[in-house]
């Protein structure tokens, strides 16, 4: 199918003599111009919005439903200003002929058989005095040898006293602000009288006076005197039925008479074949709205749309039409819709002649890439756009695509191809949008370089990769394996792996590492979680920085343009890299012999493994005494460090304040003896004070000791001490009828109730008091803050506990961790607590 089976251009069209300017001077020349034959001019016209509005204020006046006559058509250049002034001009000028039309259109105006209609373009008649022209126009000369200083509103009336009266201005604005304040001050002010006096009858429902004036909006003097009697507006580049009126003024074929079933099969074709990577929202909707603008597709009209209103120069509906026409008589025979591509781009290079010249040099450079022309003019069009200046990949498949020509996905791999070929091409960061630059890009050259070393020996491309994942993604302050050495050490080490392996071939990996290696517990090992080495993206990207740093003192760059590509490549794989990793290798023992391996999920960042590290503080803690507990004479303080530096069935301790740390805690709690010089034994169980740990200690447990070394002969009464009575005064609490209650007042008589009520003793007697349940949230990061939010917010004196309700939101926590947090907890009538675990599944 092809547009001419449902659309006839109309023959201007057709033989490239599309008069898309109408000039209002050219009303009563003998040039075979639209402007002076009303037949033509009409049938061309679609009646749009805005000129309906003007049809319904000049109905109004008619009919004496309004005074108002006055009336003024703004717009920018090209917005249908002097076709609309034409349009309204010819209804009082023939206004037999112009009813006809009127009607056809069903638009409710009755026009007046006879009128007298005169109009004024300032850009031919240069009138000192602007009612010469008019009045002698309307033949009414005899009037003006009346007129002393301006016409008066006697002067007016009597031009529109028998008949009705159409006056029409076209670009008055011009004429009047080339007058000068001063030097024609007279005249300045004998023509605001007139205009002044010309809408004043214009607003007499007595006259049948019409005043119509085109307005640019340039000139605020002239403006505020037109205002004076409030002329209706009519803004013609608001109508919002653009699409019709190019539609109507390109086809002969009214919209009612096209075969809209066949249409709609044309516009689906192309829509069903809308896939991936094109993305359209509301399918449906879409496919109406390429119906309503058929043979057009909605994109390019938008497209227009935007480059036309950009500047006043570029002649808004006028310039659209102007362009189309030209496409339309070149295609309207060959295509069956017409689409961005199809446009000639020469039409667009007075908008920006430096970027259409890089878009022609660079189509000898695309000569090869299947639709490169027509895709890199498509960016090329939406390039220009002030608003957008860049083309999105949606945009620019479907400015290109054609159901009969190529498929999508062709389309797609073409635009690929166009990256990195065109020298003018660039793109944004996210890939998604492209556009023509005015500076020579060196996108080419590093694609050619890029693929160079892609068919190379890629030793280089994995050294680049090796590089980058050290310095860039983890700053600089890790080794890379295996391919850096990793020296022996007692210090910690991070240390970054570039393979993806299962847990078997990663277990394997591992143990062949350590085998021989005294400090195996100070290295921290970070695999990646998804391939590196292996990815051709990835690949890719490591190839073209590679590419790019490589020409680096072999082209020209004195904008510093391949530094900047050099560092947004790099920067994009370091990105990448970043995103996989990664996981820490943990070790812990074995319950079954051995060491066993885990993965903790940690960021690409040397500080987060040693946090994910530094939780297992508590379990260095527990290791340091099964280790002495199984020690009959106990374990001397620097053995017990190394190990912990030499055995991967050890929790690691990143430095040795957190093994002191642990050790000092586990004396304080009593559960560890220390031995120093001279057989001297400290035990916190005697109130020894905690000696320097230094390397010479030994640590014991309690039960390999004999219990004298660790405990102090009490020579005092172990029972209370005694009271002056005699008595022994007790160390438990006080006993009563009523027993205690926590938080309470303890005592009471022993008949005293101790249920929902506090027994208390005034003057002998038993006094009760109501209750009521209450809730107070104790809220914060540790025991110490909700000890001091429980201090504040609970009475000791009339508030009892019943119930304690804890939640936890801890980070990460060991099984030990866990169960030392339980064991923390006091005993209550009843506990329950669910746990949430992220646990392991296997490869």
């Amino acid at each position: 199918m092809k547009v001419s089976d449902f659309l006839t251009p109309r023959d201007e069209v057709v033989e490239g003599r599309f008069q898309g300017v109408l000039q209002a001077h050219k009303v009563g020349s003998s040039d075979d111009r639209l402007e002076n034959d009303s037949s033509r001019l009409l049938s061309m016209t679609y009646p749009s919005n805005a000129l309906q509005t003007a049809f319904d204020h000049v109905d109004n006046k008619l009919r004496g439903r309004d005074a108002q006559g006055g009336i003024t058509l703004s717009g920018p250049y090209g917005a249908g200003k002097s076709h609309g002034l034409l349009t309204l001009y010819h209804l009082f000028d023939s206004p037999e002929l112009a009813q006809d039309w009127l009607d056809e259109w069903d638009i409710p105006l009755n026009l007046p058989t006879t009128a007298h209609a005169s109009i004024l373009s300032t850009s031919k008649t240069d009138a000192d005095r602007i009612w010469e022209p008019i009045f002698e126009d309307l033949g009414r000369e005899d009037i003006l040898d009346d007129i002393n200083r301006y016409p008066t509103t006697d002067h007016i009336e009597e031009l529109a006293a028998d008949e009705t009266v159409a006056i029409f201005f076209d670009e008055i604005e011009t004429w009047w602000e080339s007058f000068s304040d001063t030097a024609d001050e007279e005249l300045v002010e004998r023509n605001e009288f007139f205009l002044q006096n010309l809408f004043e009858v214009a607003n007499d429902p007595d006259y049948n006076l019409f005043t119509f004036v085109t307005l640019l909006d340039k000139s605020e003097d002239l403006k505020r005197i037109l205002n004076r009697t409030s002329p209706y507006a009519v803004d013609l580049n608001s109508t919002g039925d653009r699409e019709r009126i190019i539609l109507h003024r390109l086809f002969e074929t009214r919209r009612e008479d096209i075969d809209e079933s066949a249409v709609r099969d044309v516009v689906r074709e192309y829509v069903d074949n809308y896939s991936y990577p094109i993305e359209i929202e509301e399918e449906k909707r879409y496919e109406n709205r390429m119906v309503e603008t058929y043979p057009f597709h909605p994109e390019l009209l938008d497209l227009l749309d935007s480059l036309y209103e950009g500047g006043r120069e570029r002649q808004n509906v006028r310039g659209a039409m102007n362009v189309l026409a030209d496409t339309v008589r070149r295609l309207y025979d060959e295509t069956d819709l017409i689409i961005t591509s199809d446009i000639n781009a020469a039409a667009f290079r007075g908008i920006n002649q430096t970027l259409f010249n890089r878009y022609r040099s660079d189509l000898d450079a695309i000569a090869e890439i299947d639709y490169g022309d027509d895709l890199l003019k498509t960016i090329h069009l939406y390039t220009l756009d002030e608003r957008r200046q860049e083309a999105s990949i949606t945009e620019c498949l479907i400015g290109t695509y054609k159901p009969e020509k190529t498929s999508v996905s062709k389309l797609d791999m073409s635009l690929g191809n166009l990256y990195g070929t065109a020298h003018y091409l660039d793109r944004d960061s996210s890939k998604e949008n492209y556009f023509i630059t005015e500076d020579p890009k060196l996108t080419a050259l590093v694609t050619r370089e890029q693929e160079r070393v892609l068919d190379g020996d890629h030793s280089d491309i994995e050294a680049k990769l090796m590089e980058v994942v050290r310095d860039d993604v983890w700053d600089g302050d890790v080794h890379v394996y295996p391919d850096e050495d990793i020296p022996e050490s007692k210090e910690i080490q991070v240390v970054v792996m570039l393979d993806y392996l299962s847990n078997g071939a990663l277990r394997s990996e591992l143990d062949s590492f350590f085998e021989g290696r005294t400090y195996q517990n100070t290295v921290l090992f970070v695999a990646p979680k998804q391939e590196i080495r292996d990815d051709d993206d990835i690949i890719s990207k490591a190839a073209r920085v590679l590419g790019a740093e490589n020409l680096q003192g072999k082209v020209e760059d004195e904008q510093g343009e391949l530094g900047k590509i050099i560092r947004d490549e790099r920067r994009e794989l370091r990105n990448e890299l970043e995103d996989r990793y990664g996981n820490w290798i943990k070790w812990s023992e074995d319950p079954r012999g051995g060491v066993r391996l885990r993965k903790k999920s940690v960021i690409a960042d040397v500080d987060d493994v040693k946090d994910k590290v530094g939780r297992d503080k508590t379990y260095v803690g527990e290791k340091i005494l099964d280790e002495v507990e199984d020690a009959e004479n106990g374990i001397s303080l620097d053995s017990m460090l190394n190990d912990f530096r030499q055995f991967r069935r050890m929790p690691v301790i990143l430095d040795k304040g957190v093994f002191t740390s642990a050790l000092s805690k586990l004396y304080r709690d009593e559960k560890v003896v220390l031995e120093g010089d001279r057989g001297k034994f400290y035990a916190a169980h005697k109130n020894d004070p905690l000696p320097d740990l230094g390397d010479g200690l030994t640590i014991h447990s309690p039960k390999n000791l004999d219990e004298a070394v660790y405990t102090k002969t009490d020579t005092g009464s172990s029972g209370g001490s005694t009271g002056d009575d005699g008595g022994t005064s007790s160390t438990g609490g006080a006993t009563g009828g009523g027993g205690s209650t926590v938080g309470g007042t303890s005592g009471g008589s022993s008949g005293g109730s101790s249920g929902g009520t506090a027994g208390g003793t005034s003057g002998g007697g038993t006094v009760a008091s109501q209750t009521e349940e209450t809730r107070v949230t104790l809220e914060g990061p540790s025991a110490r803050v909700l000890r001091s939010h429980a201090e504040s917010r609970v009475n000791g004196d009339t508030d009892t506990v019943t119930h304690v309700d804890l939640s936890y939101d801890v980070d990460d926590l060991s099984k030990e961790e866990l169960i030392e947090l339980i064991e923390a907890l006091p005993s209550a009538k009843h506990i329950e607590a669910t746990v949430v675990i992220e646990r392991e599944v296997q490869d």
